[in-house]
């Protein structure tokens, strides 16, 4: 029988969470390319308008913190649409983020 590894989920505490404004439908809740309606709700925040991050963040390279990427209809896989990722903390090791 094979060994299932087990996955370790950290649960992040509300005072290191902020919500800011989706990056991926500006904030309105509704799909910018409404692909599959009109009323459709965004996929990133799910209508909310305003997704939960950590506190330290910054400006995602790989979309330039519009959450999509260039010439597609796709959300930006690195910050999963929200337009920011976790910032980088150098220790004297190496870097890993917070």
């Amino acid at each position: 029988m094979a060994r299932r590894r087990r996955i370790k989920k950290t649960r992040i505490a509300e005072e290191e969470l902020e919500e800011i404004k989706c990056a991926f439908c500006k904030g309105r809740g509704k799909d910018p390319f409404k692909v599959l309606s009109p009323l459709s709700n965004c996929p990133v925040c799910n209508g909310r308008g305003v997704v939960r991050v950590r506190k330290s963040y910054e400006k995602c390279k790989a979309c330039d913190g519009t959450g999509v990427y260039t010439r597609s209809h796709l959300y930006c896989w690195t910050c999963h649409g929200k337009g920011v990722v976790p910032k980088k903390v150098k220790t004297g090791a190496g870097s890993r983020s917070q």
